[in-house]
């Protein structure tokens, strides 16, 4: 008959104290790295958000030039302005090409800061004839 041994030590049955900071501190870096990537989509979505407004604006003002109520010979044209209920502003330029009645219209659309600005620059060819 075999006699098992009396008193035979397990190992522990838990974590030591290191084991535990270490996992902690691994799992902190995760959730850090996931927050930071989530910070930068939702400035980058506010980024893209401003220029699809912009974007949008430009298209009105690209309508009205080829329905020509913007257009070089008018006197009333105005080459600047703002756009109602939004930090958003135009400006217009018309430049002459080498064909006559033809023009080359800029259109800028800024927002944000005065100095240093946000922009977006839409550019076509116009017949004034």
């Amino acid at each position: 008959m075999r006699i098992g041994r009396r008193g035979s030590r397990r190992g522990p049955k838990g974590f030591t104290l290191l084991e535990v900071v270490v996992a902690i501190t691994i799992l902190s870096i995760g959730v850090t790295a996931t927050l930071r990537a989530f910070n930068g989509m939702s400035q980058t979505h506010g980024i893209m958000k401003r220029r699809l407004e912009a974007m949008q604006l430009a298209n009105q003002v690209l309508t009205a030039v080829r329905m020509r109520s913007l257009s070089p010979a008018s006197d009333e044209t105005e080459t600047e302005g703002t756009f109602e209920g939004s930090d958003f502003r135009y400006q217009i330029s018309f430049t002459d090409t080498n064909w006559d009645s033809l023009s080359l219209v800029s259109i800028h659309i800024l927002w944000g800061d005065e100095e240093e600005p946000s922009e977006i620059c839409l550019y076509t060819l116009q017949y004034y004839g």
